[in-house]
């Protein structure tokens, strides 16, 4: 994702982006035109100091992007957690929560609720397994040939590849700000 944000910046001219990888908090960072956060569960949950934070080092505006509940995820998790961590899938915060929040901390934003495409696109279907069994942490020997087969019926070929389609609906939760911090409504 920030080799893909560097990219697209140098493509319009944007000399004065600055990509963070890192995790929030670890690399000081300054007041911002612009703060942008999109999917990341843990820091746009009640009670993250990202939230507050965030305000304060926007001088024009913040974007957060949060799951709409409902819908189909991403990766089979509400199939796949049962069968192979014998426990269902809890989906972290969504909009709503992200939402009330904010509401709390005296920021009332504009939502915009979207819907695109966001399929995974892999090279192989031993690197789909891969990654199914790192991201769900997977150490049984059996999930793998599970995996395999499962993913084989899911997934859709497209030329060499494979790819996990996916209709993602979210909401685009935005609000101006007043300098480095005070909100304008």
């Amino acid at each position: 994702m920030a080799a893909a944000l560097r990219r697209a910046a140098a493509r319009e001219g944007l000399r004065n982006l600055t990509v963070h990888e890192a995790p929030w908090g670890e690399v000081e960072v300054g007041p911002h035109d612009l703060v942008v956060c999109a999917h990341v569960s843990h820091l746009l949950t009640p009670g993250s100091p990202f939230l507050g934070a965030a305000a304060a080092l926007a001088r024009r505006g913040v974007v957060l992007v949060r799951d709409l509940p409902g819908g189909p995820d991403k990766f089979f998790f509400g199939e796949l957690y049962p069968i192979l961590l014998g426990r269902p899938y809890v989906h972290g915060c969504d909009a709503r929560d992200t939402v009330g929040e904010l509401e709390r901390l005296g920021i009332a934003p504009t939502l915009t609720p979207i819907e695109y495409g966001s399929d995974q696109p892999f090279d192989s279907l031993d690197e789909a397994c891969e990654f199914w069994i790192e991201y769900m942490r997977l150490a049984d020997a059996g999930a793998r040939d599970f995996l395999r087969a499962f993913l084989a019926e899911r997934l859709t070929r497209e030329g060499d590849g494979w790819v996990a389609p996916f209709r993602k609906r979210a909401m685009v939760v935005h609000w101006r700000t007043r300098g480095a911090g005070g909100q304008d409504g």
